[in-house]
């Protein structure tokens, strides 16, 4: 049992972002791994605790950061800590473990060019479902891995994500199968040659023509122990003033500030809410800003919070608004927080956020800005209803301090990069800490920040896209045919195993 789990811890940990070195491709070790325990275990339930020991560990490893977030800005002694990432691991590992199960319940019964067609499916739908089942948590897929190779992930645009993964992990057991039959060998290799020169293709065309913008993305490096302290809020914006003056002769369309870059609210008329308009209106341009915001029912007096992104004209007025649509669980929010009343989220402010529901684009003249907060850029049906309700730039703005110097931030960068391919939109990322960045359709950094490190970053054409990628027009279709196909394919070998198994090929 100790080989197939290093191989999979290695497979994973290299094959992700990771402190070390990252090597995308060897991602596939993880699932390969996984595959092989399907095939190799003599029942089902023995493959599903060898599949979820193999996870559970990968998962963990990769999650590590988890611990910094907990304890150092949550306050939870390291002791308690300590176990955060291992239980996440834990978690994540049973669907790696019902994909052994799964492996080892059809492989006896389907042929081996069926049995990879099946693992694609099954592996796709369980990504799909650890993206959505508990609020979602589509962290760790395989396109995610593939991210810093553009060639490799411009399949996106026409299947999207889990899609992806699934062609992925089809064409590794082809190769894992290569050993029962020929022809698996040869649709293997054939397959990863397709996809290499569709990418290859696809990266070297020409992007589509649209309006042209210039983007200046500010990184202010603000310390997440002093951001929220009142006597250091005139510090923070003075920071951020200064950042975004050195970029005014260049005089961008557009400035974005990140994530709760405003430590206060910005609604209220107050000596530093002035001080940033009065800077906007003198320098006449276009500002976006995270800042949190609060709203009072007037029938019954209650406050509710949001983490909010406001766009402010060139006279320093506020002409849209955006509150966050997916908060994160623990941070942001309680769940079951009448049941668990000694449990803190971490974010600040004055009360916990509540989520907000208008997907709707941030607009002014031109612009329509598809705004991804954080988290949100994890989740591509986020991404999918900005673009279906109008937006021709997708903007994602974070606040990654909470995680350090560890892998966090660029497993993060990845995600978005996902997104911008899926919606054959630019991408434009915003941070406190890092990493900003400027992405294009064709999911290239055309320019990109480091971590811990005051900057700006300004690129001079941005294009404002319209047309919608094949994955978008069907996204409803993309969606429910995996776990359809996935369900199809219990049926047949449920079906199947009921007489005599199907023939091998």
């Amino acid at each position: 049992m100790l080989t197939p789990v290093l191989i999979s811890l290695l497979g994973a940990w290299f094959g992700h972002a990771n402190p070390v070195s990252h090597i995308p491709g060897v991602v596939f070790l993880f699932p390969a791994v996984l595959i092989w325990l399907g095939l190799r275990e003599t029942t089902p339930r023995a493959a599903f605790r060898s599949g979820w020991i193999c996870g559970s560990i990968a998962f963990a490893a990769c999650l590590y950061w988890v611990f910094i977030p907990v304890h150092v800005h949550g306050g939870l002694h390291w002791i308690l800590a300590l176990p955060c990432p291992l239980l996440l691991g834990m978690y994540l590992g049973l669907y790696s473990g019902l994909f052994s199960a799964l492996i080892r319940w059809m492989h006896p019964t389907l042929p081996p060019v069926a049995l990879a067609l099946g693992a694609g499916v099954l592996w796709g739908a369980l990504e799909m479902a650890q993206g959505t089942l508990f609020t979602g948590f589509s962290w760790l897929t395989l396109p995610a891995a593939m991210a810093p190779w553009p060639v490799a992930v411009q399949p996106l645009a026409l299947v999207g994500e889990y899609w992806l993964s699934a062609i992925f992990v089809t064409c590794t057991a082809w190769l894992m199968l290569s050993f029962r039959s020929r022809r698996c060998l040869i649709l293997g290799v054939s397959s990863i040659l397709l996809l290499i020169l569709y990418g290859a293709t696809t990266v070297n065309s020409p992007l589509p023509e649209g309006e042209r913008i210039r983007v200046a993305l500010v990184q202010g490096n603000i310390d997440q122990s002093l951001k929220w302290n009142p006597e250091f809020q005139e510090a923070t914006i003075l920071e951020y003033l200064q950042l975004t003056r050195k970029e005014m002769s260049s005089q961008p369309d557009l400035v974005i500030w990140p994530e709760t870059a405003i430590p206060f609210y910005l609604q209220e008329e107050n000596a530093l809410s002035r001080q940033v308009r009065d800077f906007v209106r003198t320098n006449r341009f276009t500002l976006l800003t995270g800042a949190p915001r609060y709203q009072v029912d007037l029938l019954t007096g209650e406050i509710s919070y949001a983490n909010s992104a406001f766009l402010l004209n060139p006279n320093g007025e506020t002409i849209a608004v955006y509150d966050k649509e997916h908060l994160v669980p623990f941070g942001e929010y309680v769940p079951l927080s009448s049941l668990f009343p000694f449990i803190s989220r971490l974010a600040h402010g004055d009360g916990e956020f509540v989520p907000g529901n208008n997907p709707e684009p941030l607009r002014m003249d031109w612009l329509a800005l598809g705004m991804l907060i954080c988290y949100e850029a994890i989740f591509p049906g986020l991404s999918q209803e900005r673009i279906r309700a109008g937006a021709n730039l997708l903007v994602n703005i974070s606040n990654d301090a909470w995680f350090g110097h560890s892998s966090a931030p660029r497993q993060h960068l990845h995600q978005a990069v996902l997104r911008a391919v899926e919606q054959g939109r630019y991408l434009v990322r915003s941070t406190n800490t890092g990493i900003t960045a400027v992405v294009d359709p064709r999911g290239r950094r055309l320019e990109s920040g480091t971590l811990f490190q005051r900057l700006t970053l300004s690129y001079p054409d941005i294009r404002l896209l319209d047309e919608k990628t094949l994955f978008h027009r069907h996204y409803s279709l993309f969606r429910w045919s995996l776990p359809g196909a996935a369900l199809l394919v219990m049926i047949i070998v449920w079906w199947a195993g009921r007489g005599r198994p199907i023939k091998n090929h």
